[in-house]
């Protein structure tokens, strides 16, 4: 075709162009949402395979240890049934114990895996997903991000582990459904695929062609003959990066732009869509084997690791984690002493039971140090590390608690208690809104322990504010902790609290009139008249049992009356067969009998002044919850959001519950949520049931949540017609920004780290401050902190630092950017991005990286005059055992590279003025090295050829202005009429 038609020809695709989504790879659809969103209710997701291998590496594990009661967990027993976390923890641990821990780990390594899809650092990038036939590359990244499971693990970093191990498995599944695997007629998962010491072998090279082209959506036998006599791998091509090369294969789908180039069609088996994916007849073959493969993972990391590694990877155990963070001053001797006290009866206690603690952390602090992070799985290591912690002088106000608590926030794992002992204020009251972000990121509980004597060695007490501990009531309020004010004489009672703490502990009731903690003796009792009775409501469904009531504040009288009218416990009981009441230093904590009778209950309290109410019990009826934006295009499915929902988005609550079979009256049938406000419901959401087991989603309707803070409370049925209901403990706040850190390469001692960063306005226009900080205090750079961002609009950057040479692998580093609204004024956004520190190699690669140029062509002469109009090309190979992630020339400028069998190639293009080239290789693990490439010399008396040729490529230079002039016209014009 002539040049300057074929620009016209393409000038009405270029235009098309600008309103097409983004370009995407493609890989198993994401999650059960996406079965919703395409139609394709017969496909099999990354979520499906992931929790399913999961799952059945969970039942061997149970089948192979020692069962608490000495019965034997059978495979045969879950046969023919769909396997549900409930169901394995009811069979090993039994029905009192809740799964709720495991179901969260499934979660997080399930929405890591979906989230390669969604995320602009690794949805469009082809070695992630087995694309573009960078099959050599892509199992060295799978290979790199083993050993950043392992790493993780050793270091006992599990949620760490847990985030590479979903995108792990995302890219290993995506080899059976992205190559001809299948195809070839494989029955078995590929044995060499993330297995070190091995490579993967019989790629198809950059010439051999490896489709023909196929007009249908249903593209049976477009695989060349070829692969299958020799046993050749390929993976299909997506979009533009890189291009597809003549005669290699399409991913294929309707939303694959190489699909409509020769050869057309594709080999993707993605779904069970024709739509989506032209070897949608065999989605389900590859689907197995994906989840064979995943299956086969996690068994050969259980056997490596070990059972009890596994375990606590998973959090395949119904024990939690015991926090202390501590306060060291001179003043707290009876606080640190009882804290001891507690830390040591419930290791004794619980030792060798199913409620042993499977960490130990403890953080102490003063002023103005804190830390460090003492960690460990082992009871008796962590009792000397306590027994050595004693109090340091000083007596000052305020105290370094903030820091302490985001360390322990930062190593601890989700779900966690964290109870912090002082007597002190806040110095780093600062810290409040990101170490409320690590609560809601942590989904993490923090209880304070305040001890206030006036006999202490701390300033007068007259002279500190009476509102010094807001701050604390705040803090605990929103995570759904609780805040004891106490005395030296009285800790030892109230420490008890501490050994309360389960994964089964839920939240029925909460209230605060006022703060208890108002210096002058709110909590005193006076001569004072006392107020009328004060009522208040709080359900107890048939799940429910071991309920506490803790009162504080000042209280004269007060009454607890169940649904038939009978009063359980007054201020004046001790014991009867109904409850037990303690009475500590003015603090009143009531157990209700364990035979709790279902219904409405009543609270009437004669008051003095301000008090607050904590009423929980144990249940294996709970649920976790996320929020979630649908995502339509070539990913079409949900992408969990790690924290807030974001204003001007449309979201999604997704609700997974737990216990809903195990009522003693029946199954529970789920109706809806409610969003409670600070005064009152904000409104009350019906629930959508999915096709997966306990798993329910409501829309969010956008003007709830403007400007709103609330707490998810569940609500359902029994069988018997009783209302059941359950509150989350923390509190949401939806924000009008979104905030984001990613990291694509490994993280080594002694070298440069770069993290990028983007935030979004979702909203009216704002003006944004960003603050960059990092644990532990090294120095950070950011590229830019001050932005002006309309709605919608976007602004990117980098975080730099340098690792120190000093510091440990296994270590962790932690960035948090906080984005600062200037105007108008709101709260700040925070983002938290967990470096783990990779040791440095010490096994040189076999073969070290090396450049190997193939093929050079050149029109280059020896009249410099003309240099402009005459070009030379070169083809590099490039051989590197880690992987190619990208090819830049001298001054930055991004070279496109391709697979070529065990390698990948670069074609390189220069006019002939420079003769020269070099060119930055990176490979996956961010090392860095050049490849120099040259023209060949002219040839003696090709001159005047070269200008005749010159004269030729002149006439072509102008027909390609002309040409990308009316391009860019176009672009121009389609810009101003969207």
């Amino acid at each position: 075709m002539d040049h300057t038609l074929a620009c016209f020809w393409n000038l009405p695709w270029t235009l098309l162009l600008l309103y097409l989504p983004p370009q995407e790879v493609h890989g198993f659809f994401p999650n059960f949402w996406s079965r919703a969103m395409t139609a394709a209710w017969g496909s099999i997701t990354h979520q499906d395979m992931t929790e399913e291998a999961i799952l059945n590496v969970t039942l061997r594990l149970f089948m192979e240890m020692p069962h608490p009661e000495k019965k034997r967990i059978r495979e045969e027993d879950f046969k023919d049934r769909t396997l549900l976390a409930d169901d394995l923890f009811a069979a090993f641990y039994g029905p009192e114990v809740s799964a709720k821990r495991f179901r969260g780990a499934i979660a997080q390594v399930a929405n890591a895996n979906a989230a390669m899809d969604f995320l602009n650092t690794t949805r469009d990038d082809p070695v992630l997903h087995f694309d573009s036939e960078l099959i050599h590359s892509a199992n060295a990244w799978l290979l790199q991000a083993r050993k950043e499971v392992l790493q993780a693990v050793r270091s006992e970093q599990y949620s760490i582990a847990r985030e590479r191990l979903g995108q792990l498995l995302h890219s290993l599944q995506d080899f059976y459904s992205h190559s001809n695997w299948v195809e070839l007629g494989n029955q078995q998962i590929h044995p060499d695929l993330v297995r070190p010491g091995w490579e993967i072998k019989s790629i198809a090279e950059a010439g051999i062609r490896t489709c023909r082209d196929c007009s249908d959506w249903t593209c049976k036998g477009n695989l060349l003959e070829g692969l299958t006599a020799k046993r050749l791998l390929t993976t299909g091509y997506y979009g533009t990066q890189p291009e597809k090369p003549l005669g290699k294969c399409s991913h294929g789908g309707k939303l694959d732009g190489s699909s409509h180039r020769e050869p057309r069609g594709g080999i993707n088996k993605d779904s069970s869509s024709w739509i989506f994916s032209p070897h949608h007849y065999l989605h389900s073959k590859a689907a197995v084997l994906a989840q064979d493969a995943s299956t086969h993972f996690l068994e050969t990391l259980r056997r490596q690791i070990g059972s009890k590694q596994f375990m606590r990877l998973l959090d395949i155990s119904p024990a939690t984690g015991l926090s202390f963070v501590v306060d060291t001053t001179g003043s707290m001797g009876e606080e640190i002493n009882a804290a001891k006290l507690q830390a040591l009866h419930i290791i004794r206690q619980r030792r060798g039971t199913l409620q042993e603690p499977d960490f130990y952390l403890l953080v102490p602090f003063h002023d103005p140090g804190f830390g460090p992070v003492h960690k460990t799985s082992d009871p008796e290591e962590f009792h000397k590390i306590f027994d050595d912690i004693s109090p340091l002088g000083g007596g000052d106000e305020p105290e370094m608690c903030l820091s302490a608590l985001q360390l322990a926030l930062q190593n601890s794992p989700p779900y966690s208690e964290i109870f912090v002992f002082t007597d002190a204020s806040a110095k780093d009251a600062h810290l409040k809104n990101s170490v409320e972000a690590l609560i809601r990121e942590q989904k993490c509980k923090v209880t304070f322990l305040i001890t206030e004597d006036p006999s202490r060695t701390r300033v007068k007490r007259e002279t500190l504010a009476p509102d010094r501990f807001s701050l604390y009531i705040s803090l605990a309020h929103s995570s759904g902790g609780q805040i004891i004010f106490t005395d030296n004489e009285n800790i030892k009672r109230m420490v008890e609290i501490v050994g309360e703490s389960t994964i089964s502990t839920v939240t029925l009731f909460r209230h605060q009139k006022g703060s208890i903690f108002s210096h002058k003796g709110s909590r005193k009792r006076t001569k004072k008249q006392a107020t009328p009775l004060e009522h208040h409501r709080f359900w107890i469904d048939s799940m429910v049992e071991k309920v506490v009531v803790t009162i504080q504040g000042a209280i004269q009288d007060f009454s607890i009356i169940n649904p038939k009218g009978i009063s359980h416990a007054t201020a004046s009981t001790t014991q009867s067969s109904l409850a037990t009441v303690q009475s500590i230093g003015g603090i009143y904590r009531v157990f209700l009998s364990s035979s709790v009778l279902a219904g409405e209950w009543t609270l009437a309290l004669q008051p003095r002044g301000h008090y607050s109410v904590h009423i929980q019990g144990q249940s294996t009826f709970d649920f976790l919850y996320y929020f979630a934006v649908p995502v339509d295009g070539p990913h079409p499915g949900f992408f969990m959001m790690n924290s807030l929902p974001r204003e001007g988005l449309p979201t999604y609550l997704v609700v997974m519950a737990m216990g809903l079979n195990r009522s003693k009256s029946g199954s529970i049938q789920l109706q809806a949520v409610s969003l409670e406000g600070k005064k009152g419901s904000l409104g009350e959401l019906k629930l959508q049931g999915t096709n997966r087991s306990a798993l329910f989603t409501a829309e969010l309707p956008q003007d709830l949540l403007a400007n709103s803070s609330f707490s998810v409370v569940l609500r359902g049925m029994d069988s018997e017609g009783q209302k059941v209901e359950r509150a989350a403990p923390q509190v949401d706040t939806a924000v009008g920004s979104l905030l984001e850190l990613s990291r694509d390469t490994p993280v080594f001692p002694g070298k440069p780290v770069s993290v990028a960063w983007k935030l979004t306005n979702l909203g009216s226009s704002k003006l944004y401050n960003l603050e960059v900080s990092c644990v532990p205090p090294f120095p950070v750079t950011i590229s830019s902190s001050r932005h002006h961002l309309g709605r919608n609009q976007t602004a990117t950057g980098q975080i730099s630092m340098t690792v120190p040479n000093a510091t440990a692998p296994g270590s962790v580093i932690t960035i948090t950017l906080q984005a600062n609204l200037l105007h108008p004024a709101g709260d700040s956004t925070f983002a938290h991005i967990h470096l783990l520190v990779m040791p440095q190699t010490t096994v040189p690669m076999s073969s070290p990286p090396h450049c190997n140029v193939t093929w050079v062509d050149s029109s280059c002469g020896p009249v410099k005059r003309v240099c402009q109009i005459q070009r030379w090309t070169a083809t590099l190979r490039i051989l590197d055992e880690a992987g190619v992630r990208w090819v830049q020339e001298e001054w930055g400028t991004v070279v496109p590279h391709q697979a070529d069998g065990l390698a990948e190639s670069v074609t390189y293009s220069s006019d002939c003025c420079l003769q020269q080239a070099k060119l930055m290789v990176t490979n996956l693990l961010g090392e860095k090295y050049w490849c120099h490439i040259a023209a060949p010399p002219p040839v003696s008396g090709k001159g005047a050829t070269m200008l005749t040729d010159g004269a030729g490529v002149l006439a072509s230079a102008a027909t390609d202005a002309l040409c990308w002039w009316l391009i860019l016209t176009a672009f121009m014009a389609a810009y101003w009429l969207r």
